[in-house]
């Protein structure tokens, strides 16, 4: 594994950097591991690198995995529309399983965007709109993926969450064990995802980790900016089904709103929508600029844009599901937040056109 110190040496060895750079101190090596071991590379005279390698052998898998994503959409001259969109691809070691991009500086995910102005700009979320309909509609992506290695069909498993393997269990907290116990508990929930699961179809190659952290804009992005969101982070990128991209979106408005009301015990439930810190009458207008986008930059007639609506609607509610599991990744007890999030989840897959119109502010 690589350590702090050995970061320039092996860049410098790799012909990425000069030694002239570290010589003058131009240089700034930065851990920032997460899931994986990653390092920033920070220069202000040359080009900037996120090193990434994987900390476990899973992890290993799934650094390869993105480097053969990255390299495809790079490469293939069909994959040119896109690539506005991609940090830079720099190279992949596979003896040390250690993959180099072009680090993105001066720039603010999604969620810290939002929350450091405290409004929705169409703007904004038109670009994403843009950026993921550009990615949906790349010609010939399921012939020409067979050149990613493991680039299969996958279902989120977070569809199959109220079906856990046992595997599941040596990773999860006691708040994990909490939220899958209370789907399982309520009879239509497991029923809704099974049948989730069983429309599920292939048509595009999907980022399949579409939230805000992976989102990317400049800092100093205005309500005028036309500089292209940047998706990062395609390690579980896969051949799937588009409307569970588009609906993540609609599940990275809701949760951000409803994480943002203070559910306590101190106020009765009829008084917690009018609480909230970011009200969803605000992210309305965003959300229609991020649909329209999207249909537009897919080129879906209207027919088929409403019947992608509906299962993007149900996918969001899905994915809110995968939003709470992951939000008490390392909690012990579930939070009011949770629960509430989680009858959210079930109201929007039973009933997607009324989440349409009354939580999204979109029609028909």
């Amino acid at each position: 594994m690589l350590a702090q110190s050995d970061v320039a040496r092996y860049l410098l060895q790799g012909g990425l950097i000069s030694a002239a750079s570290i010589v003058d101190g131009d240089l700034r090596i930065v851990e920032a591991s997460r899931r994986n071991r990653n390092f920033k590379v920070i220069s202000d005279t040359g080009p900037s690198y996120l090193v990434k390698q994987g900390a476990g052998s899973k992890q290993s898998a799934t650094i390869a995995h993105e480097s053969s994503v990255y390299q495809f959409l790079e490469s293939a001259p069909q994959n040119a529309s896109f690539r506005p969109h991609l940090p830079r691809y720099y190279t992949y070691d596979a003896d040390k399983g250690i993959l180099v991009l072009q680090l993105l500086t001066d720039v603010q995910d999604f969620h810290e965007y939002h929350a450091r102005l405290g409004h929705f700009p169409v703007t904004i979320a038109a670009a994403l709109g843009r950026a993921l309909g550009t990615l949906h509609r790349l010609p010939n992506v399921i012939n020409a993926t067979q050149s990613i290695p493991g680039c299969v069909a996958r279902i989120p498993w977070a569809l199959a969450l109220h079906r856990p393997g046992l595997g599941l269990f040596r990773e999860v907290s006691h708040a994990n064990l909490q939220l899958i116990r209370i789907i399982q508990s309520a009879p239509e929930f497991p029923r809704m995802l099974d049948e989730l699961r069983k429309g599920w179809r292939i048509d595009s190659l999907v980022h399949n980790d579409i939230k805000w952290d992976n989102c990317l804009v400049p800092r100093q992005a205005g309500s005028r900016d036309k500089s292209p969101v940047k998706l990062v982070d395609w390690e579980f990128a896969a051949l799937g089904d588009s409307c569970w991209d588009a609906g993540a979106v609609f599940s990275n408005y809701l949760s951000f709103w409803l994480f943002s009301i203070p559910v306590s015990g101190e106020e009765p439930p009829d008084r917690f929508l009018e609480l909230a810190r970011y009200p969803l009458e605000r992210m309305q207008p965003a959300i229609r600029a991020y649909w329209q986008a999207y249909v537009r930059e897919t080129g879906l007639a209207r027919a088929a844009a409403e019947v992608s609506l509906v299962r993007a609607v149900k996918y969001a509610g899905a994915r809110l599901v995968q939003t709470g599991f992951e939000q008490m990744q390392h909690s012990t007890y579930v939070t009011g937040n949770l629960i509430c999030l989680l009858q959210l989840s079930l109201n929007i897959i039973q009933r997607p056109h009324e989440a349409i119109v009354h939580l999204l502010g979109l029609s028909l």
